[in-house]
């Protein structure tokens, strides 16, 4: 590209991010940020008058858009979308009538459970085909968005257009049982930044998780890839929020799992009565994109609701990050929580406890006072023990020596991807058995009816 033809971008760019108020809801903000007050009435090129300044500019710009979204949005790749999708807006859905409507179904069409048996379907395919971005179109249609050529002014009615948009996305989403495993919609709620740029920003993320989580098959992938960015550090032991020192009474111990990264988090605190009430929390580490550590923290009831079909709640599991440790033996684990919550403190500052004296103070107060633990019925053993995979059926260890229990592909979606190494088998728990497939987060219990429901049956050879 010559240097005419890259500054013709990066002006019209330029001029597309001030005259939609695409990044700031304001021109006197573009402007502030910018440093420079005359765009408003000299435009984009008078300001910025040599293809070094429009450059520089439009990278100053880029630069704030990734900080913004926490690096998830490339502002020329934005801008693109942007523009393939107003183009297709303008000749297609401009003049439409009931928007919201066809919003709903053009949701309904390119996620899942696919409904694609509408009268738009030859409409929405092309939009699939053509790789228009759908979370741009549902702006449009939503008037939240306006065209990329808008001149329309400035933005003063955010707050109600996030929530007509996210009472759209809670109807489309609320029939998927799993969608709660991150409270995208709460966060989006709460932006403190309430922007077109972060509007679409939390969109994406939205679709992009409920389709994670809305077929199974998905979920394996999703699954997947946070296994594989798995860390596994060296935490066992005790752990405190007061920086080591014998400062109260509450304090955490940290045991490993069975797999890398994962492990038991209980937490303890002592009362006047010399009663120790101990909870325990499941807790798992991997990297995030960025390189950050994040920490899951799921709460003993969750595995129970999930049993039971019910979607995660708020109390149901945590979302933290901190800095990732600068080797696998930390001492300090400040993490800080990621999403809104009513139940789960803001800052989890963790130290580790190395002074004996206090060591042995924890060890005592285990073994000396009066126990309580609220939620030892919801404690489980998993046993991961998938022992063979056949092409039409997996198999695992049934309790009585030589018996499998033979499990069929086709009972759920998306067993075929199951492979040796995941993470199937039998959970135990408050005196019941579950044939569990973590990946898809689905608990058959071992009843008659249950495995008869899956056509699964109990077998003395693999075949």
């Amino acid at each position: 590209m010559t240097m005419t033809h890259e500054s013709q971008k990066y002006e019209e760019w330029l001029a597309t991010i001030a005259n939609s108020r695409l990044i700031y809801n304001t021109m006197a903000e573009l402007e502030e940020m910018m440093d420079n007050r005359s765009i408003h009435s000299n435009g984009i090129k008078r300001c910025f008058s040599t293809p070094q300044k429009l450059r520089s500019a439009f990278r100053d710009l880029k630069v704030e858009v990734d900080l913004m979204t926490n690096g998830q949005i490339a502002l020329d790749t934005l801008l693109m979308q942007y523009r393939k999708a107003w183009t297709f807006f303008h000749e297609n859905l401009y003049r439409r009538t009931a928007p919201e409507q066809i919003a709903f179904e053009l949701l309904a069409y390119c996620y899942p459970p696919y409904q694609r048996d509408v009268k738009k379907h030859r409409l929405y395919e092309q939009l699939v085909e053509q790789k228009i971005s759908v979370p741009f179109i549902l702006l449009m249609l939503l008037k939240a968005i306006p065209g990329y050529d808008s001149k329309e002014g400035d933005v003063i009615d955010m707050p109600r257009q996030y929530e007509k948009v996210m009472a759209l996305l809670e109807q489309f989403t609320g029939n998927c049982t799993l969608f709660q495993l991150l409270p995208a919609i709460t966060r989006a709620k709460e932006e403190s930044n309430k922007t077109r740029l972060m509007l679409f920003s939390h969109v994406s993320q939205i679709l992009d998780i409920y389709e994670s989580y809305a077929r199974p098959v998905n979920m394996y992938d999703a699954s997947a890839d946070m296994k594989m960015n798995r860390v596994h550090l060296d935490i066992a032991g005790y752990w405190n929020e007061c920086g080591g020192q014998p400062l109260h009474t509450r304090f955490w111990q940290i045991e490993n799992a069975l797999d890398a990264g994962t492990y038991f988090m209980t937490h303890y605190r002592k009362d006047a009565d010399n009663k120790l009430t101990g909870i325990r929390y499941t807790l798992l580490l991997f990297r995030a994109a960025d390189g950050s550590l994040i920490a899951y923290i799921q709460h003993p009831e969750a595995i129970c609701h999930r049993i039971a079909g019910l979607s995660y709640g708020d109390g149901d599991h945590v979302w933290y990050r901190t800095g990732m440790p600068d080797d696998a033996h930390p001492e300090h684990l400040p993490f800080q929580r990621m999403l809104h919550s009513c139940v789960w403190q803001q800052d989890l500052n963790l130290t580790r406890c190395t002074d004996e004296k206090l060591l042995e103070l924890y060890t005592g107060w285990k073994e000396q006072c009066i126990s309580n633990q609220p939620y030892r019925q919801y404690e489980y053993t998993f046993f991961p023990n998938l022992y063979a995979v056949t092409a039409t059926h997996l198999y695992i260890p049934a309790e009585k020596d030589g018996e499998y229990y033979k499990i069929p592909k086709s009972a759920y979606e998306g067993f075929d991807r199951i492979q040796i190494g995941d993470d199937v088998g039998i959970l135990q728990m408050n005196d019941k058995s579950y044939l569990t497939f973590d990946e898809f987060l689905l608990y058959i219990e071992i009843t008659e009816s249950e495995l008869s429901r899956y056509g699964i049956e109990t077998v003395g050879s693999i075949e």
